[in-house]
């Protein structure tokens, strides 16, 4: 999942294994909004002739929209694309991911900071703060990180993308109980109905259980031929000069796989939070550069990742131990630059498409966050949050395609769409159902305010940079990845 990370007081906002998910960045304000949010702001679609700044923004928000769309949806798609050929290394991508948006980001820092670039968006006294906020909030992104590239290497793409929308329940639950936030009605309502989709998406999976397969004696050497054959009498007939190769014999189901590792997809969104509301308590309205914040974060959540790169290769498929660690990942980046190092086993290497998938994605979210920053500019609430809603259905059918079914595709099945109406319903409700809860259900004129989305997200430029990465705890639930530069989950 990078994606942006905003300042205290941002109105939006899903990686870092190095980048943030886009799609957890995802609702409307709470009730703990400031006053300072509530100041008068001149509207870009203010009646009346427009001057020629404002139709330059209006073609850049329209602009900005459409290309988000694009490369939003195209961030979520090769989230899993760069996996495929990466099976083997997710150690490997989640430290090159990480890594990469360091020197991104310090290509920006050092100039702006050495040369007082940009209005002296990087102050001396931003400079003179104390890492320890960085580290803390480095490490949680870590963990966060090593969970969502694992899940993204083990789990469907078609349902990577629904899990990400937990963000929402989670991060609520969490939110209301440490930073007291108060959350509407219909937010509620919402966030269940999401939970509720998510439920009737893995529903297929939650009736199943361990069943009996042909399995090898010899994993390296018979794995590909014993793994192909479904019938008892035919596994026991597969034999060699060595005598019987395969066994019929019970194993984990491929559905209990597939719920541990969409519960390691819920549970990243844990510490994910746990980074947004620290960066609340410990950093208040300190008014921060984005990229100087996350470029910083990078540094720690990198150096972290190193060494929690032993115990995360155990849990991989099939487990790396430690004396294997540093031969996968030399493996993983031979395998980056497009050359195989597995040959055997259950999954040998297949690389050739590794550095089209990987470099592709990081180039997704690179632009992903540039684009999060020009919508903040030229946008409103609901305009960010219509694009990251429309992202869900095009992202999640995109996997049903015909040509997709050979890069980790599949046909939809009844739960499968029936669950995506369900999310979206929900998305839809958490995020703009302010208006028809009030025409049900009557609401006081307060919790109409900032409701309507035509106030911009950005006041002027003195606040602009400072909205642009660590998303505000007053909207925690927006809090992303599968993001940051690698990681746009």
């Amino acid at each position: 999942k990078r994606v942006i990370k905003m300042s205290t007081r941002s109105v939006s906002g899903e990686r870092n294994r190095g980048f943030r998910s886009p799609e957890w960045q995802t609702g409307p304000p709470t009730s703990r909004n400031s006053s300072s949010d509530k100041a008068p702001y001149k509207r870009i679609s203010e009646g009346g002739p427009k001057s020629e700044e404002e139709e330059a923004s209006s073609q850049g928000l329209i602009i900005s929209f459409c290309l988000m769309l694009l490369v939003g949806s195209g961030n979520k798609v090769f989230q899993k694309l760069q996996t495929l050929p990466m099976y083997n290394y997710p150690n490997f991508l989640n430290l090159l991911t990480t890594f990469m948006y360091i020197p991104l980001s310090f290509l920006y820092i050092l100039p702006v900071a050495k040369f007082n670039l940009l209005n002296g968006s990087i102050s001396p006294e931003q400079l003179s703060l104390p890492k320890t906020p960085f580290a803390i909030m480095g490490f949680l992104d870590c963990l966060a990180g090593i969970m969502q590239i694992f899940a993204a290497t083990y789990l469907p793409g078609p349902l990577l993308i629904l899990l990400s929308q937990m963000a929402i329940p989670v991060s609520m639950i969490l939110s209301k109980n440490m930073l007291n936030a108060t959350y509407r009605p219909y937010q509620y309502v919402g966030a269940c109905v999401v939970a509720l989709g998510i439920i009737v998406v893995l529903s297929p999976s939650l009736n199943d259980s361990s069943t009996q397969t042909c399995q090898a004696y010899d994993v390296d050497k018979y794995c590909s031929i014993c793994e192909d054959v479904t019938e008892e009498s035919a596994c026991d007939a597969q034999v060699s000069d060595e005598g019987s190769i395969c066994h019929w014999d019970t194993a984990q189901s491929s559905s209990s796989q597939l719920l541990i590792w969409a519960g390691v997809m819920v549970v990243s969104c844990v510490p994910m939070t746990l980074s947004s509301i620290y960066k609340e308590k410990a950093l208040g309205d300190t008014e921060l550069d984005p990229v100087f914040l996350n470029g910083w974060i990078a540094v720690f959540q990198f150096a972290f990742s190193i060494p929690l790169a032993v115990p995360a290769a155990l849990a991989g498929q099939p487990p790396i131990y430690p004396g294997e660690l540093w031969g996968n990942l030399k493996g993983g980046l031979k395998c980056w630059v497009g050359g195989d190092s597995i040959d055997n086993g259950c999954n040998p290497d297949d690389c050739d498409l590794a550095p089209l998938f990987v470099n592709v994605y990081l180039l997704f979210n690179v632009s992903y966050n540039i684009l999060i920053i020009l919508i903040l500019k030229f946008g409103n609430a609901n305009i960010l949050w219509l694009a990251m809603t429309i992202m869900v259905p095009v992202g999640n059918l995109t996997f049903a395609l015909p040509f997709m079914k050979d890069y980790g595709g599949s046909s939809l099945q009844p739960t499968d769409i029936i669950g995506l109406f369900v999310i979206m319903g929900g998305l839809c409700l958490y995020r703009f159902g302010a208006s028809a809860w009030n025409r049900f259900f009557g609401a006081a004129e307060e919790e109409m305010e900032n409701d309507d989305g035509t106030k911009p997200l950005l006041s002027p430029v003195t606040e602009e940079v400072n909205r642009t990465r660590r998303l505000s705890s007053e909207e925690p639930e927006k809090v992303g990845g599968i993001g940051r530069v690698g990681k746009s989950f």
